[in-house]
């Protein structure tokens, strides 16, 4: 079974009709039959049910099974004819948690893809916790994570920190003053589980995070709730800064603050030089990250 093979027989499928294949393809039907025939013949099966004054195509139980083989071939065909244009160029994968991506490090991605024309980005979301292995396996090439960790072969070095502040839902009165912990209703707040030094913290005040009505794992969702103008959340200032300028939720100042929380930008020794040079932009503008 080869390529052309594979491609006649799930176009024929795809369109429920050889004749339709055919056209499609820029070839005759016969051709299209010849294909399918010759598919049969090597795994001796049978694929197509052929009956007369029977409309459209119809597999047979050993079609089905090899047409959900022939779809593993297509895609890997396609990743295979893929792998010497992305060698072309270089791409540079980075992982991070949600929350780093959208609300600290969009800007730095955006003068990235301006000084390093040359290097593709490929971003994706993980958790701190799957970081670290993807990393090892190399999956990624660079990661912020808000986890510190020694691990064998992989530089861990601290990135940036930033404060952890209250947000609410906007007092019209102007008041500003500091807001008592214990005045905060558990039943209203949105949690979002920021670390371990954040449960120590959070314990002090509300008890254990099970205490908590309602926890999500997205800032994206913690907005949605926030909306309500009924709740509160303890968040990182740039994601604080954003919904303030969204006009969701004001951050305001809180007797006793939650502790800062620092992210790791986390590579493999040795890394190749396209991911040493990404790594050195992003410590240089790192700076901007609040501007």
């Amino acid at each position: 079974m080869n390529s052309i093979q594979v491609e006649a027989f799930l176009t024929v499928i795809r369109l429920g009709s050889l004749s339709k294949a055919a056209s499609v393809l820029f070839v005759s039907q016969s051709t299209i039959s010849q294909r399918i025939k010759a598919i049969e013949a090597e795994y001796d099966v049978s694929l197509l049910k052929r009956e007369r004054g029977v409309k459209g195509i119809s597999l047979t139980p050993e079609g089905e099974r090899l047409y959900k083989i022939a779809l593993k071939y297509e895609e890997l065909h396609a990743e295979a004819k893929g792998i010497k244009a992305t060698t072309r160029g270089t791409t540079v994968t980075i992982a991070a948690v949600d929350s780093v991506h959208n609300y600290v490090m969009t800007k730095i991605y955006k003068k990235l893809n301006e000084n390093l024309s040359e290097i593709r980005l490929g971003i994706h979301t993980h958790q701190s916790n799957e970081i670290y292995m993807l990393l090892e396996q190399r999956d990624i090439d660079i990661g912020l994570t808000l986890q510190d960790r020694e691990m064998e072969n992989i530089e861990v070095d601290e990135l940036f920190t930033e404060e952890m502040v209250l947000i609410k839902y906007k007092d019209t009165s102007g008041r500003i003053d500091n807001i008592k912990n214990k005045n905060l209703d558990i039943s209203k707040q949105i949690l979002v589980n920021w670390g371990p030094h954040y449960r120590i913290w959070h314990e002090k005040h509300w008890g254990p995070l099970s205490n908590s009505f309602i926890q999500v794992d997205t800032p994206k969702m913690m907005i949605e709730y926030m909306k309500d103008g009924a709740y509160w959340a303890i968040v990182p200032i740039s994601l604080g800064l954003y919904m303030q300028e969204e006009n969701i939720a004001g951050i305001y100042p809180l007797e006793d603050p939650a502790p800062a929380r620092t992210c790791y930008i986390v590579t493999r020794e040795n890394s190749d030089e396209k991911t040493r040079k990404v790594k050195e932009e992003i410590f240089r503008m790192k700076t901007s990250v609040y501007e």
